[in-house]
């Protein structure tokens, strides 16, 4: 069973790129990486415009370093999406 501190060194991350190239050669590179699993790709097919990636935190990092030197390729963390939490008020309340 994994432990929770390996659990937190690693994470999934969305990729993503307004240049359908540079993200064509990131996913080739993430295809021969083992530190990196790619998890799905969205956008039409052939052509995505994010990917999600699994790896460690520490090659997320080094990742955003290089993509922050005049790289088109944009990286952070996915975080869960939910629709509402027991806080938010719909107008109209819907219940």
């Amino acid at each position: 069973m994994p432990s929770n501190q390996h659990q937190a060194e690693s994470g999934h991350y969305i990729i993503r790129s307004s240049d359908p190239a540079a993200l064509a050669s990131f996913i080739d590179e993430a295809s021969n990486d083992p530190e990196l699993e790619l998890i799905d790709q969205i956008g039409p097919i052939g052509h995505p415009h994010t990917v999600v990636v699994a790896m460690s935190n520490a090659k997320a990092a080094a990742l955003e370093q290089r993509f922050s030197q005049s790289s088109p390729l944009k990286i952070e963390p996915d975080r869960p999406l939910s629709l509402f939490d027991e806080s938010d008020q719909w107008p109209g309340n819907l219940q």
